[in-house]
């Protein structure tokens, strides 16, 4: 029965995420912010903040390098990666597939109006792509949820209303 639940459970945030598209989002499952800042102070910024709640930062990636080897032209767009062994080695348990998506990714980058956004995919969605069905593991992905939310909360505009 408690099988059956959560079965339900996951299938509603499933079809909920799939069809809702939100305001700065390209699905439920990305979620897409303004910051008030520049890029560079972004970046200082989501490095503190994910300091703060125990996530390591592991690596920046500069994709902009690779477009200028290729004589391409991008605007600043930035990978970084963090990681919090307690809380991946955990989820890591529960499900081994989500090693692709830990450790995780946060994408920083400019739109051509000069507009800086930082990018991540809502833990929520790996319950579903990784099949997480214990509730120890799903309290995590939650955890992680409200981290992200809490950095991203720190770099956003104030919506005019």
């Amino acid at each position: 029965m408690k099988k059956s639940i959560l079965a339900l459970i996951v299938a509603l945030i499933a079809v909920n995420g799939c069809a809702n598209k939100t305001k700065h989002a390209k699905s439920k499952f990305v979620k897409d912010y303004i910051s008030r800042y520049k890029v560079d102070k972004t970046i200082d910024i989501i490095k503190t903040n994910m300091a703060k709640k125990n996530y390591t930062f592991i690596s920046s990636f500069d994709h902009v390098k690779d477009a200028t080897k290729l004589k391409e032209m991008l605007y600043p767009n930035y990978t970084l990666s963090f990681n919090n062994p307690k809380i991946t080695t955990k989820l890591l348990q529960c499900s081994p597939t989500l090693s692709m998506d830990l450790p995780i990714r946060v994408g920083v980058y400019n739109e051509i109006n000069g507009s800086t956004h930082v990018s991540f995919t809502d833990s929520e969605y790996w319950s579903l792509k990784h099949n997480v069905t214990d509730s120890k593991c799903l309290q995590l992905l939650i955890l992680i949820k409200q981290d992200m939310q809490d950095m991203a909360d720190a770099i956003k505009k104030e919506s005019s209303k």
